[in-house]
């Protein structure tokens, strides 16, 4: 695990500093356009967006060339997207749509990030520590969000915007250079990956159609696909800034309280995983923690109408999304070659994550211009939900996001009520290495020795490899902050 410590640590501080640039920037595009949701929700789109149009061709990267410089790619893309906002920033030419053009970059770079990380997992630890190591690097999708809203209230008035790009910038070169210090293990070909191969473009498509022949997998791809649009709506910054900035009287501080809020329930969470965890029917967890967190989380969070509520709401939907993601991560790791893996984690999350580039164009549509008006005094549902979620600025967005708590919960029973959905764990069969070289090149090497055949399972998966291995809300999370898989969408600053 030193190797992975390595790294997690140098991804920690460039995350931190990421989620500190996160989190100045939605306050500083709503003050520049007078409150305005939808340049918000242009801003997550143009980076989910240019996400999704990528992640495809970088699993066929991933699988096919070293995992270390794929692994790179999202810290060079941030570094050089971070320097050139801080130029325009310090000459005092930075606009909005500079940071549309910053997310589009940055969106490119965690189509990288994401699946290889998650690859690359496979070949640093045992089977067994699967949970546990993804408990690990789960931190990275939230402990930054502990301390970066805070921060960065206090960098901005302290050292303003170009200090907070400059630290984000110096955070990059760290994290770049610990990627550079640790080794990274070769990817064990098996004869199922190497059959894969082929042309360029029919290998884009590959995990696509390797999850389309496995009808539970596909259904399991399906909850998150449906779920992640609820979210993806309900937990945009379009939505769940501009709901808490209306009902605030435009306090900066509340949104960001609620982040920081959540980010420290799900470290714990995280950090349990790490630490004890074991997850024995991940598909189970999964669907149970699509039904809690979508009923308790975002229900009660457009219920609210006081910081009280909505932290308690937040604990709620965020506790879940290190379970969820783990569990998944678990999954594909235990059932999928680990030649084939950048090609399906990348299929995944691209199943997963396809209607999330138009769920923040969504949230400030459907919340400007028809909740919004609706939950006025005197609107036309007013009289109707008025008891529920009270009535004037914020109400019409807390409105949407309760409905789309109550979407997420049924996407969650319905997978789980379908046997062939609820039962994929049981029926996909686990992967096995073969003890014998494919072409000589399924050998896992350790210390530069290869193993011998008669490697049980625990060092096929790159046990005892001892130097190995975002940020976003990202969404945050993704990630979106969040972040991966139910909360797997990246932001534009992870």
């Amino acid at each position: 695990m030193w190797g992975l410590f390595v790294i997690w640590l140098g991804q920690m501080i460039s995350g931190i500093a990421s989620s500190i640039t996160f989190f100045a920037l939605p306050n500083w595009i709503l003050e520049s356009t007078d409150v305005s949701g939808s340049a918000l929700s242009y801003w997550e789109s143009a980076f989910f967006g240019s996400y999704l149009l990528i992640i495809l061709f970088a699993g066929v990267l991933i699988d096919r060339y070293n995992r270390r410089m794929m692994m790179l790619v999202y810290d060079f893309l941030g570094l050089t997207t971070v320097a050139i906002l801080l130029v325009l920033q310090t000459t005092g030419n930075l606009t909005v749509w500079h940071l549309y053009i910053a997310a589009v970059l940055q969106g490119i770079g965690f189509a990288f990030q994401a699946p290889s990380y998650a690859a690359a997992i496979t070949t640093m630890v045992p089977r067994k520590q699967l949970v546990r190591a993804n408990g690990f690097i789960s931190l990275l999708d939230n402990a930054p969000g502990i301390a970066g809203p805070f921060l960065a209230v206090f960098m901005v008035g302290f050292v303003g915007l170009s200090g907070v790009l400059a630290f984000n910038l110096f955070s990059f070169i760290l994290s770049i250079g610990t990627l550079l210090f640790v080794e990274i293990p070769p990817t064990p070909h098996t004869a199922e990956g190497e059959m894969s191969h082929s042309r360029f473009w029919r290998e884009v498509i590959f995990g696509i159609r390797y999850i389309f022949q496995r009808p539970g997998l596909l259904g399991i791809q399906l909850v998150f696909l449906f779920g992640n649009f609820f979210s993806g709506i309900a937990l945009s910054l379009t939505a769940l800034y501009t709901m808490v900035f209306l009902r605030t009287g435009g306090d900066p501080n509340a949104a960001n309280l609620l982040q920081s809020v959540g980010a420290a329930a799900a470290v714990i969470i995280g950090i349990i995983l790490a630490g004890f965890g074991r997850i024995k029917r991940p598909i189970r967890v999964i669907l149970l923690g699509w039904v809690i967190s979508s009923f308790f989380g975002m229900g009660l969070l457009g219920m609210g109408q006081s910081i009280v509520i909505w932290l308690i709401a937040m604990v709620l939907d965020s506790s879940f999304e290190p379970i969820v993601n783990v569990s998944i991560d678990t999954f594909l790791q235990t059932k999928v070659p680990p030649d084939l893996q950048g090609r399906v984690f990348s299929a995944s999350d691209f199943l997963a994550q396809i209607l999330i580039p138009i769920t923040p164009l969504l949230a400030g549509v459907l919340g400007e211009r028809v909740f919004e008006p609706a939950m006025m005094d005197g609107g036309a549902l007013a009289d109707s939900f008025g008891w529920l979620v009270g009535t004037g600025p914020g109400a019409g967005f807390g409105l949407m996001i309760l409905m789309c708590g109550i979407g997420g919960t049924l996407v969650g029973l319905f997978g789980y009520l379908t046997p062939a959905i609820r039962n994929v764990d049981a029926i996909l069969p686990d992967y096995e290495l073969s003890p014998h070289p494919v072409d000589g090149a399924a050998r896992v090497l350790l210390g530069g020795k290869a193993l011998p055949p008669s490697s049980t399972d625990e060092t096929s998966a790159g046990a005892g490899i001892g130097k190995p291995v975002p940020s976003g809300n990202p969404g945050k999370k993704k990630r979106s902050g969040k972040t991966r898989k139910k909360k797997r969408q990246g932001t534009a600053s992870s």
